[in-house]
């Protein structure tokens, strides 16, 4: 029988769905006849709307809940001779299909290859740190202020006062240990030979609270006393080899003093998922012995980290509101302005709006991450399910010849599952291979390394994608493949056409859009990084060079050793100048903090210079008089940056002076150099002091934020002209060793440090772009078997207008229109889409490049240029085909 025109003459399709979906096969003929049948009469007497509604309800009075568990517990798919029908037809199926099963293979296996990267490095994030066994009792203590005037919370920090752990854990029972944790560079003499390296400072409770491995020493005694260092097992074979590191000495200079350590312990590698990390790991007395009294029990001075090990008697926070109520805290109402927090350990690694000395990185990776697996996967589950369901209605007859010899509904979507499922799986395998193949680059590529093994939360993740992806398209397969009549099928009176256009059209709008905003994003993130590269940074970065002093001398000795350095490094030509300064490109510059009259205190970074500083620099004066190289006298004067004149809106910056409340001597700004970036272009150029002495302002100064300290000269720097750096380097590490014998020449280029601190930003750019390249080549792979598919079904009509006349390039434009039309549809999504995505990550910047419509442009003109590049040239090889042959075969 004819089915109905009218679609309300037919039942509600739904219903007949779900008839199919819970009423067993051998009962689904009968009972679906006898419904129709009572549907026709219903129709003719009662009228369409009520037939429809008498249907599905008897539908409803069908169901019943115990045919559900039959039918789930006694599932013919789930039988092994069905699975291996199931099986030989879809190997069968994809042998008759060679190309548009490789194509949907190879596609599907480069997402599942992303997927698994993706994963595996989302969950090396997440699981940094949760090797200590006390890690949920773990805190970082952190301070974070709030504008007494506004409310505003300034950013919290966790560089923190030295005594703040040691007097917590004395005050609160619930604290049952605590370390602190500070680090410098410091020359260490080993075996007669000076080497700079990093050196931690800890308490003997770091060893007791963190479970770091160490198979040689005493966890319990190793930094129990004064004069003993901890080594890392990298560390202790550099320097000792096959020696046993335990009971070598080690001396250390400070303050024009030598001290000798004793190794008591050795740790094994650490952990690559830890956020602490140290090679040389001394008693906290060292730096007692470094700073001074003074300032190892003042809480004016944040230099290190501090860390505790709770009961668990209070929350953390309720802890934490306890603590900034400590006298030691709040010693008056003035000093009463920092709030004290606990932050678990477990979280330090993805938080970035925690300054600190530990390793983090921002969350922000893992939501890019995250995002990108979402636009790949979506993708590629788009060519899948197009191409697919295109593809599937070349089956058409096959299936009619299938129902004709007995076969049921349910059989055939089984069919067409299954199908789909072997090939998800298949394309999982060779995913998995693919990415373990790549692994070693994508490690690189992402700064970590990323282990090959797969967790089984992580093997059920995938296998979950693959069954959704396999019932999804094998469902809409059938869905297509079954809506037509049998019997026009089997006469061959089923015209092959897009039955699923309108779907098909949607899904490939959506791939064209994802693919565009892939690209404009992966452009734009390349456009920011060229900008900071190439950005005026106020200063000459390039050929500028500098050393290390290694060591925190007194101010006398590091003016003596300049000038000893100096001499001998003028003597060459290829030297056009030398300077001093206390802070290092590398890493934060100091930051003082200033109590007002009325209002929040003033943080105003610092560095303490000598004269020569601005001509060695290459930094611009723009008003008012520079240091005199002939005076190193420091008297009262200091110099200020731009950005400091209109921070306190100074009008004749030359008469003008830091506010400050407590300052008991005068100093005169001599200038006002031009601004100039001393951090990254993350950040704006604050409000900056250059000073010969910290004299001229010390009485001001109530608190600091750094970790270099005291004030001195620690950094040499030296400007290089032109000509070949080989042998410039050679002379300085000869003036070096003559200048300061006891101490090893460690420098490195500023323009290289300054490009390592966009390291990060530069490896997700990378990441960008080969997520960008994934999604493009497995758009493309689609879009070739979808446009190859097209063009085999119009080949009469192409043949038909080649007879009457038609040209190449006209045959060709004619199937261009539609792609055309598809790719417009997508980039008017992409565009604003990107546009406002851009806009986004740009923001974390200070300093960024303006987007321009033309970026947007030319992701949408490569996806359009991919795209009817391969329309064009598989349209012409047809339309270059004799015609009478095409006819012929039709």
């Amino acid at each position: 029988m004819k089915s109905p025109a009218n679609p309300s003459d037919r039942p509600p399709s739904w219903a007949v769905s779900f008839l199919e979906w819970f009423c067993p096969d051998e009962l689904q003929e009968s009972i679906l006849g006898d419904l129709l049948e009572q549907f026709d009469q219903d129709r003719d007497h009662l009228g369409r709307r009520r037939a429809r509604q008498l249907f599905a309800l008897n539908v409803l009075r069908f169901f019943r809940p115990s045919l559900i568990a039959r039918n789930q517990f006694n599932l013919p798919f789930m039988h092994t001779g069905i699975l291996k029908n199931h099986l030989r037809v879809a190997f069968r199926s994809m042998k008759r299909y060679t190309f548009y099963s490789l194509v949907n293979l190879l596609g599907l296996s480069l997402a599942i290859a992303f997927v698994f990267l993706a994963v595996r490095f989302i969950d090396t994030e997440l699981s940094y740190d949760r090797f200590h066994t006390r890690k949920d009792r773990i805190f970082r203590l952190t301070s974070q202020s709030r504008n007494p005037e506004t409310g505003i919370e300034n950013p919290a920090s966790a560089i923190t006062a030295i005594p703040l752990a040691r007097d917590m854990a004395a005050d609160f029972a619930d604290i049952t240990d605590f370390t602190r944790l500070g680090s410098g560079t410091a020359t260490l003499t080993i075996k007669g030979e000076p080497y700079q390296e990093s050196v931690s400072y800890a308490d003997p409770g770091f060893l007791r609270m963190f479970d770091f491995p160490m198979p040689e020493g005493d966890r319990q005694t190793a930094l129990s006393t004064p004069g003993t260092v901890v080594l890392s097992r990298e560390k202790a074979d550099k320097y000792f080899g096959n020696e046993p590191a335990l009971g070598q000495f080690i001396a250390i200079r400070f303050n024009d003093t030598a001290v000798n350590l004793k190794v008591t312990g050795v740790i094994d590698p650490l952990p690559e998922k830890s956020s602490l990390t140290f090679d040389f790991l001394t008693s906290m007395d060292l730096l007692r012995a470094i700073v001074g009294e003074e300032t190892y029990n003042s809480y004016n001075y944040g230099i290190l980290e501090n860390y505790v090990l709770t009961g668990g008697q209070y929350p953390a926070e309720t802890l934490g509101r306890m603590m900034s109520e400590a006298p030691q805290v709040r010693p008056d109402e003035t000093n009463g302005r920092s709030e004290i927090g606990l932050q678990p350990l477990t979280s330090i690694h993805l938080n970035d709006h925690v300054t600190g000395n530990a390793r983090f990185t921002s969350p922000r990776k893992l939501y890019i991450m995250a995002a990108l697996v979402l636009l790949v996967i979506v993708i590629a589950v788009i060519n899948f399910i197009t191409l697919s369901t295109s593809h599937a209605l070349n089956r058409i007859r096959e299936m009619g010849l299938r129902t004709s010899f007995g076969a049921v509904r349910r059989q055939l979507r089984r069919q067409m599952v299954a199908e789909s499922f072997f090939l998800t799986l298949a394309a999982s395998m060779a995913g998995i291979l693919i990415a373990v193949a790549i692994l070693p680059y994508f490690s690189t590529l992402v700064g970590i390394r990323v282990p090959a093994s797969l967790s089984l939360r992580e093997l059920a993740f995938i296998l979950v994608i693959d069954l959704m992806i396999g019932w999804v398209t094998g469902s809409l397969q059938a869905f297509f493949l079954l809506k037509n009549n049998i019997r026009n099928a089997l006469q061959g009176q089923v015209r092959i056409r897009s039955a699923n256009a309108p779907l098909n059209k949607v899904l490939l709008v959506i791939q064209f859009a994802l693919s565009i905003l892939l690209i404009s994003g992966a452009a734009g993130i390349r456009l920011q990084m060229r900008y900071v590269q190439n950005k005026d940074l106020g200063f000459e970065a390039e050929r500028l060079l500098e050393i290390s002093m290694n060591s925190s001398p007194d101010q006398e000795s590091a003016r003596q050793l300049v000038e000893r350095f100096r001499n001998l490094a003028l003597q060459d030509d290829r030297i056009l100048a030398v300077s001093a300064s206390m802070n290092s490109a590398r890493e934060p510059w100091t930051r003082l903090m200033f109590d007002q009259e009325a209002g929040p205190p003033e943080g105003l970074f610092y560095n303490q210079v000598d004269p020569a500083y601005l001509r060695t620099m290459g930094v611009e004066l723009v008003a008012g008089t520079g240091f005199h190289e002939t005076d190193a006298n420091p008297g009262d004067g200091i110099l200020v940056n731009e950005a400091m004149v209109r921070h306190f809106g100074w009008k004749n910056p030359l008469e003008a002076r830091i506010p400050g409340k407590e300052f008991s001597k005068p100093h005169r700004i001599l200038g006002v150099v031009r601004d100039f970036h001393f951090s990254s272009l993350h950040q704006r150029i604050e409000p900056l002091i250059l000073a010969l002495d910290l004299g001229s302002i010390s009485s001001g100064i109530t608190g600091l934020n750094t970790y270099v300290w005291p004030s001195n000269l620690y950094q040499l720097e030296v400007r290089i002209g032109p000509g070949a750096l080989e042998g410039a380097l050679r002379f300085l590490e000869q003036a070096w060793k003559k200048a300061a014998p006891d101490k090893a020449f460690v420098y490195h280029f500023v323009d290289e440090s300054l490009e390592a601190g966009y390291a990060d930003d530069l490896r997700w750019s990378k990441v960008m772009d080969a997520a960008a390249t994934f999604a493009v080549v497995i758009a493309w792979l689609g879009l070739l078997g979808l446009m190859r598919l097209s063009i085999q079904r119009r080949v009469r009509e192409m043949g038909i207008r080649k007879v009457l006349g038609a040209s190449y390039t006209g045959i060709a434009g004619l199937l261009s229109g539609q792609y055309i039309a598809l790719i417009a549809a997508g980039a008017a999504i992409a565009f604003p889409a990107g546009w406002w995505l851009m806009q986004r990550w740009l923001a974390s910047f200070s300093y960024r490049v303006e987007l321009s419509p033309l970026l947007f442009l030319f992701s949408g003109f490569i996806v359009l240029l991919l795209s009817l590049g391969s329309l064009w040239l598989q349209a012409l090889k047809a339309a270059m085909a004799d015609p009478v042959e095409t006819l012929k075969g039709e």
